[in-house]
């Protein structure tokens, strides 16, 4: 069995718990998180990590609400697996980090910060429950540089309530001006349990949602960043090298509350039940994945990407003809300018066009 070669830990601690979070989250006390690192310890020894690991990603929640000795308690206990790793990434709030964290972070391999900002309107900010401003960015920005860190992603959300058209181009404006290396967009979605469902938030209609990304990967396109995958714009030679690994449909070892995991032919969704990890029962979920399920994932996964879908690759693992098989389709999409063929590389990729419609494109294909 080839063992995966990226690694993915989640922090579910939050000083405060946002409106529209609807990831694994807990109120930070400090004594659970003792706990918690106890058990997130364990679960490392369980799976037997590969130690020649080439990515790492430890995200939430939010990881930088750790004191720094719970950071170095769990740095300390990564570090046999750090060796081969080219990216090493931690999510932080701009409120929760300092000089001391980050020199913490350096010493232990950390060579990508991923940040969130969501807004850089402050008025935004405090009706979504967030606990930054924006000059709280700005002056972490500047200790994230002055620590020496060259690579640095900075997340939005698109469609947040009372967002215009002209409030999105003045953050864009904004966090250009910050020069991160990776942008993420995320367009809000409503979950059922968080603040802004219970209050009857709804999500931005589809046309509206469709002219703010319009808008953010034009700005980010002129600002020389790489429009790379649906969500994410980065500089030549700084894409996230840690989510190709799930873009590519190759497997990864997820650990944490809430967490996913892909080993072996079987994918995985750990407890988000905090007494049962604490416990040590860490997995909730497993799901055998077979050979079509396999194919399906392939598809849906890497046509998300700039490289996308691998013509050769596939009939060398599924031996079949997938442009034959589906050519009256696939001349469709690239009729329509959804998809290129890429002759010389035997690949089809979506355009900025196809991504927009994805969701389309792999139902009919798959």
């Amino acid at each position: 069995m080839n063992k995966p070669e990226s690694l993915y830990i989640h922090i579910p601690f939050c000083s405060s718990i946002c409106d529209y979070c609807d990831f694994t989250k807990l109120q930070f006390f400090s004594f659970l998180a003792d706990s918690y690192i106890e058990s997130l310890s364990k679960e490392i020894e369980y799976y037997q990590i590969n130690k020649k690991l080439k990515t790492i990603y430890i995200g939430g929640g939010t990881p930088s609400v750790l004191s720094l000795k719970q950071l170095e308690t769990i740095f300390n206990v990564l570090d046999e697996y750090r060796n081969d790793v080219i990216e090493f990434t931690v999510e932080i709030n701009p409120e929760s980090i300092n000089e001391e964290k980050l020199k913490l972070f350096k010493k232990h391999g950390v060579n990508r910060i991923s940040m969130g900002v969501e807004s850089t309107n402050d008025k935004i900010l405090h009706a979504i429950g967030r606990k930054h401003t924006f000059k709280d960015v700005k002056n972490a920005v500047n200790l994230i540089r002055k620590c020496g860190f060259d690579n640095l992603s900075l997340d939005l959300i698109l469609g947040l309530p009372n967002v215009s058209i002209s409030l999105l181009k003045k953050d864009l404006e904004n966090i250009i001006e910050l020069n991160p290396d990776n942008v993420s967009c995320y367009s809000l979605t409503v979950h059922e349990n968080t603040k802004f469902y219970i209050n009857g938030i709804k999500e931005p209609p589809s046309d509206f949602l469709r002219e703010l990304y319009d808008l953010t990967n034009e700005t980010l396109l002129e600002n020389g960043y790489i429009h790379y995958e649906i969500s994410s714009w980065g500089r030549k030679n700084k894409f996230g090298l840690h989510n190709f690994t799930y873009w590519t449909n190759k497997t990864y070892y997820g650990l944490g509350l809430g967490a996913s995991g892909y080993i072996n032919k079987t994918r995985y969704k750990n407890t988000k039940n905090l007494n049962k990890y604490l416990k040590h029962q860490f997995i909730d979920e497993q799901e055998e994945v077979t050979c079509s399920d396999d194919l399906t994932y392939e598809i849906m996964l890497n046509l998300r990407t700039i490289n996308g879908l691998d013509l050769t690759y596939l009939k060398n693992k599924f031996n079949i003809d997938f442009l034959n098989d589906h050519k009256d389709k696939i001349d469709n999409f690239v009729s329509k300018k959804w998809l290129i063929f890429d002759q010389k590389n035997n690949k089809l990729i979506a355009t900025y066009e196809g991504m927009m419609v994805l969701d389309q494109i792999i139902l009919d294909l798959i």
